[in-house]
């Protein structure tokens, strides 16, 4: 399931970026979201697409340390723009 997969990736720190980036995009890729990171939002954006953003966003913020929460906090999307 995805909440024992969660369990098992390392969360981001400030020493395992790269590790962590290429399970992040495996993680998203699994859960079909990967796109809304890797392709620009459609226009119009849908509710659809919505809804895959925040799944997508709440996936990579369980997956931060506390102290790198600060780097997506204030991020609109999953892509962070």
């Amino acid at each position: 399931t995805t909440d024992d997969v969660l369990t098992r990736i390392a969360k981001l720190s400030n020493s395992n970026y790269q590790t962590w980036k290429f399970k992040i995009e495996l993680l998203l890729t699994k859960q079909d979201l990967w796109d809304t990171i890797s392709k620009p939002a459609p226009n119009p954006v849908t509710d659809k697409w919505l809804t895959r953003d925040q799944k997508a966003r709440a996936t990579i913020g369980l997956l931060l340390e506390d102290n790198q929460l600060h780097l997506i906090r204030k991020q609109a999307t999953a892509h962070g723009t």
